[in-house]
């Protein structure tokens, strides 16, 4: 009998130290949630390096481009649902120009919940928190576009693309859709402390001819931080 008491107390035990450790990490995970793979801070900046094919169907041809692109942070303000957002100021180049041009302004929203961006009125979930694999969530859940499902895919120990190296990160993909006239591909890295550190993007259509017609991007930081 002093034996089973013995064994039941360290059962009893054994369980109330799982219980512990149990609490601590979902309280880990709860606080940190994942902002820290879009750091929202005035004053800092991205610079990638792009490739964007765009495909001609209607003549039956393709056009490569080469750029720079350069996201700047620049202050906080409050938009029109009461929020604290960034506003960012996107400018772009030519790959063997030094002369910047403009391309838009945008913001971005940090909730609790998520990560949302507003180009042109057009609001889009980017990231959801907290950040976990195989979590599925709506680009579009607050706009009016056809739903695109969106999965962290998996997390990532290291990142090196030759200018950019980081030790913790996040890989998204596009969820659940494969039809034989289009290709639809996404897939985005985020690393922590640093945001987007590379970005793949296609939306062809496969038309009769069989000739595509659309667009492919690929987008790779090459350098940031603190104008």
């Amino acid at each position: 009998m002093k034996f089973q008491t013995s064994i039941l107390l360290l059962f009893l035990s054994i369980l109330l130290w799982a219980s512990c450790r149990k609490d601590k990490f979902e309280q880990y995970d709860e606080n940190k949630l994942g902002v820290d793979y879009f750091p929202l801070k005035p004053k800092m900046y991205h610079e990638y390096s792009v490739e964007r094919i765009t495909f001609d169907a209607f003549n039956q041809k393709s056009d490569t481009v080469h750029l720079i692109m350069r996201n700047e942070q620049d202050t906080f303000f409050k938009d029109n649902l009461g929020r604290t957002a960034m506003r960012y100021i996107q400018y772009t180049r030519n790959m063997n120009e030094t002369q910047w041009s403009s391309e838009r302004t945008y913001y971005y929203v940090s909730q609790k919940t998520h990560i949302e961006s507003v180009v042109e009125n057009k609001r889009s979930v980017i990231l959801t928190f907290p950040v976990l694999e195989e979590s599925v969530w709506d680009l579009n859940t607050y706009n009016k576009e056809p739903q695109y499902l969106l999965i962290y895919d998996k997390k990532l120990e290291s990142y090196n693309n030759g200018f950019i190296q980081s030790n913790q990160s996040i890989e998204i993909t596009r969820f659940g859709r494969d039809l034989p006239f289009e290709v639809n591909s996404w897939k985005e890295i985020y690393a922590v402390d640093i945001g987007l550190v590379s970005k793949e993007y296609t939306n062809i259509d496969l038309l009769d001819n069989n000739y595509p017609s659309g667009t492919k991007e690929k987008i790779e930081l090459i350098s940031y931080g603190f104008k």
